[in-house]
């Protein structure tokens, strides 16, 4: 009984429940590992299990929504969705490969540590800068000693050694559980995406490389529509998103900064900053209480919020901005108060407000020490009159070129998961429900028009064609039933073709074989004579197709044309008179050319006969013989003095199945001589009256010659 799909809602049904099981058992198990702080995941257990099971698209999804939902408790695992992608396939394929193994699983858990080790750390690096976790950053430190290179290196070699655990327990238990699955199970499942009757693999290779030169694939167009799609879309989206994030940024970067300077400077009294610009003490050494507090006041705002990198205080004059305040601690250690600080570029058109101590709206800024936004709030006095003293906060901000490269970066792995389960849908549905079906029908298409000349080869095309089984549920589906039924309909149309051929060549034979005896039966000396030649005409045609002489001649048809019009080589002798015709003496030399008269007689009344009937080669090829009978290869036969391979091949064989009856039967003026002094007398005219190939393979098929004359005794 031979295997068939199940209907595909019942089995899609249990891959979608198979692959959600799979994943929750993925995050479940990432989730305790993680928890423990333990270096070992475990969360490609399903994945792997899902390729074994249905291939790799379920075990891309598997992986795919794995990593989403890690990145609940992890805020970095979205970014390693491919190494999930790379599990699924290569795991695909181990199983698809069937001679699979010990050694092939060892080198499936090799594959897939080295390829997850090398990838993931390289992501690490290009992402976070350094080894994702302390169990591994630490020992490289060590073993590297400061060297970046090393660092890498060793952080690399630390997290293949943890894969390979990791990594092979998963396989083990995955290809575990897969094996106590029934086989019958487990066929099923992995069939469960064909849309037709599954094909081997070699099915699938062979219709694959079937692309005629200069063409493209289907399942290649159909990936290019979707790269072409989906690559400008993604480009598309990441400039629209990067430059939206990216002016949120500096907006709230903005507010931020603003707000922080106003707070701060609503809790400052400029009062005494004179004080301090006068002592122009050294920041560390000004043991002034006043101004104690105060600093201690700002590091304490610019501690409370992280993203802000300076918070100072100056005093803006015409000529340069003085310091009062400044939280880095480099000028805590090393500042000194009243410091006179030029001002950049960019603020020197505002220094005129600023003197009067106009608010100014943030700012970005691209100074000498880097990229900030910044914002400068006025400190008024006691009766809320704005000074010229200014408290100063700025954050550092990316250029839009670095903010770019690593955001793309960072969406580039996000959504590489979600793009290689986009392509891998786009391959798998183009391939299973277009390509496959179309290559199968094509395939078989091809057979049935090759099968056309062989009734059994055609019908059995039709069957092969019928067992493709393809329900894609759309217009191909339909269209492979219309191409069903025509083949059917051919199929028997041309059954009915044949027996009409075959009755109208028996009838054709039978008119062809009594013409022949009517003929015959004006010559008394002559006894079952077209039955023999035809035969040996037969026997001499076979037995040089079989030494593969004049094969591009030698075909079925041939055989059959000649064998059926054999009999009508000597209808010339019709227009001989029967006096000449039946004399029981040798005949005069007149006598005689009246007799060879014959060949050309028979030329006529044969070329009157394929006039009337157009197209019908067997008498065509009786004309030959009925003409050109009696001429020899060396050119010294009638009635043209033809020679060689210029006389037709039915007439050379003709020659020799005619001469040797003549020979071996018995006439009223002379007795026949028997079969071996015949054959012996027919081999001594080769190469001067008979064709020597033609000779050959007459001699070597004499056994069936003399079958032929116990079957027609005199």
């Amino acid at each position: 009984m031979k295997f068939r799909v199940p209907m595909p809602n019942k089995i899609t049904t249990k891959i979608i429940l198979f692959s959600m099981i799979s994943a929750a058992l993925n995050v479940g198990l990432c989730y305790l590992t993680t928890s423990k702080d333990l270096p070992l995941y475990f969360d490609t257990i399903g994945t792997v299990f899902m390729a074994f099971l249905a291939g790799y698209l379920p075990a891309i999804g598997v992986a795919v929504m794995t990593s989403l939902l890690c990145s609940l408790f992890s805020k970095d695992a979205l970014y390693f969705a491919l190494l999930g992608v790379f599990v699924a396939i290569r795991s695909d394929a181990f199983i698809r490969n069937k001679k699979g193994g010990l050694k092939a699983l060892v080198c499936l858990i090799c594959d897939v540590t080295i390829m997850t080790g090398v990838v993931g750390t390289i992501l690490q690096w290009l992402l976070l800068g350094k080894p994702q976790y302390a169990y591994v950053s630490d020992p490289a430190g060590v073993m590297a000693d400061g060297n970046s290179v090393l660092l890498f290196f060793f952080s690399m070699l630390i997290v293949m050694g943890f894969n390979l655990i990791e990594k092979g327990i998963s396989i083990l238990i995955a290809y575990w559980v897969y094996t106590i699955i029934p086989p019958e199970a487990r066929k099923m499942c992995r069939a469960s995406r064909w849309k037709q009757k599954p094909l081997s693999r070699r099915e699938t290779k062979e219709i694959t490389s079937n692309i005629s030169e200069g063409s493209t694939s289907l399942k290649i167009k159909v990936l290019f529509l979707l790269m072409s799609v989906v690559i400008p879309l993604t480009i598309i989206l990441g400039i629209i998103t990067t430059r939206t994030n990216y002016n949120y940024i500096k907006d709230d970067g903005k507010k931020m900064v603003s707000d922080v300077t106003s707070y701060a400077a609503s809790t400052l009294d400029p009062e005494h900053f004179g004080k301090f610009l006068v002592d122009a003490k050294k920041v560390s050494e000004y043991g002034n209480i006043r101004y104690m507090q105060y600093n201690t006041q700002l590091i304490n705002i610019k501690n409370a919020f992280p993203e802000i990198e300076y918070l100072y205080v100056y005093q803006i004059k015409e000529d340069a901005c003085y310091l009062i305040f400044d939280t880095d601690p480099d000028v805590q250690k090393n500042g000194t108060v009243g410091e006179r600080i030029e001002f950049d570029d960019v603020f020197k058109p505002l220094v005129k407000d600023l003197v009067q101590g106009k608010e100014i709206e943030p700012l970005e800024v691209d100074s000498r020490y880097g990229t900030f936004i910044t914002a400068y709030h006025p400190i008024n006095d006691s009766e809320g009159r704005p000074t010229n003293f200014y408290v100063g906060a700025d954050i550092t901000l990316k250029t839009y070129q670095d903010y770019a490269m690593e955001f793309i970066l960072k969406v580039a792995f996000a959504s590489s998961g979600f793009f290689a389960m986009i392509v891998a849908f786009g391959l798998w549905t183009s391939s299973h429900q277009l390509v496959y079906p179309i290559g199968s029908l094509v395939s078989s298409i091809d057979g049935f028009m090759k099968g056309f000349t062989d009734q059994e080869k055609l019908d059995e095309s039709v069957k092969k064609l019928e067992s493709l089984d393809i329900r894609t549920g759309d217009e191909l589906e339909k269209l492979y039933k219309a191409v069903c039924e025509m083949a059917n309909q051919t199929a028997e149309q041309m059954r009915s073709n044949r027996l009409l051929v075959r009755s109208n060549e028996k009838m054709q034979t039978g008119l062809i074989v009594t013409m022949a005896d009517i003929f015959e039966n004006q010559n008394i000396d002559s006894k079952a004579h077209v039955q023999k030649t035809a035969e040996y005409v037969r026997i001499i045609l076979e037995s040089l197709r079989r030494k593969g002489y004049y094969s591009e001649k030698i075909s079925d048809k041939y055989i059959n044309d000649v064998e059926m019009s054999a009999p009508l080589y000597d209808i010339g002798k019709v227009k001989i008179p029967d006096s000449i015709l039946n004399k029981p003496g040798e005949l005069t030399g007149d006598e005689r050319e009246i007799m060879k008269t014959h060949t050309t007689e028979g030329r006529k009344i044969l070329e009157n006969a394929i006039a009337t009937v157009e197209g019908e080669n067997y008498l065509k090829e009786a004309r030959n013989m009925a003409a050109y009978h009696h001429e020899h290869w060396d050119g010294l036969g009638y009635p043209l003095g033809l020679h060689g391979e210029v006389i037709p091949l039915s007439a050379r064989i003709m020659a020799i199945a005619d001469a040797f009856d003549e020979m071996t039967s018995p006439r009223r003026y002379r007795t026949a001589i028997s079969a071996q002094e015949a054959l012996d007398k027919i081999k001594e005219g080769a190469g001067s009256r008979f064709d020597p190939r033609c000779v050959e393979a007459f001699a070597d098929s004499f056994t069936e010659v003399k079958g032929v004359i116990r079957k027609y005794p005199e």
